[in-house]
């Protein structure tokens, strides 16, 4: 017997509670932290060096959710990672770790700097827990814990700015780094919008019940938890760097 349908109701009290959960991330003490050190060239390249590491683990993690997912949802990560991956030759945009080296060369790294990263011991532990939660979990819940972190850098969702571009007008205003030469912030700041509707998209077909939608925000919180380890940590590594 097919799950009966969720109420407009219960649905809209779990996106309003995602909603609430993303802001409530951006106002947490280790976003404000991070957010909120001032800039050198130093402090700023061994964030983004951290940051490119992340963003395969991103993949990662997208690649366990998309397999524990029924057909149509691995559609929609499907389309959701063609772009992060592959880029899109419509627009001639290069994938999106390949934006992350372009917008290296304007703080001073080149491509051997990003061969030879290797990720802290923190972030070490970071990504291997955003793996075992993508690939232990049930599938609603892995997906969730991939996409929380799209919901906070989604200005559909924040009633302030995303974290893409705190950190570019940050990098603006500290390095004169105009945002159109970060290209893998600028990118974000649209693309991310689009990509934050996945998980309430699946959420409308699939979150029927009480566990579902439990499951849900079980992802989240979890993935944002680790987010905010994460987050601390690369203020952190930016303040043990002298200016």
């Amino acid at each position: 017997m097919a799950s009966p349908l969720a109420l407009p109701s219960e649905l809209k009290e779990l996106e309003d509670k995602l909603v609430a959960l993303a802001n409530a991330q951006h106002e947490s003490e280790e976003y404000q932290r991070l957010f909120s050190v001032a800039l050198s060239f130093p402090r700023i390249r061994a964030h983004h060096l951290q940051k490119a590491i992340w963003v395969l683990n991103r993949r990662e993690c997208w690649a366990y959710a998309q397999a524990k997912a029924p057909f149509g949802v691995k559609q929609l990560v499907w389309q959701h990672e063609q772009e992060e991956l592959g880029g899109d030759v419509a627009r001639g945009l290069e994938d999106h770790y390949a934006l992350n080296l372009r917008q290296g060369e304007a703080i001073g790294l080149s491509p051997q700097d990003f061969a030879d990263a290797r990720p802290t011991d923190t972030l070490f532990t970071c990504m291997s827990a955003w793996i075992l939660l993508a690939k232990d979990s049930p599938w609603l819940k892995s997906l969730a814990s991939c996409a929380a972190l799209e919901l906070t850098n989604s200005e559909a969702v924040l009633r302030g700015k995303s974290a893409s571009r705190r950190m570019a007008e940050r990098i603006r205003d500290d390095l004169g780094i105009e945002i159109g030469k970060q290209q893998s912030y600028q990118e974000h700041m649209v693309a991310d919008i689009e990509h934050a509707g996945i998980l309430m998209r699946v959420a409308r077909d699939h979150a029927h019940d009480d566990l579902a939608r439990a499951q849900i925000l079980e992802g989240v919180e979890e993935s944002w938890a680790i987010d905010r380890v994460f987050r601390g940590h690369l203020a952190a590594l930016m303040e043990s760097i002298n200016e």
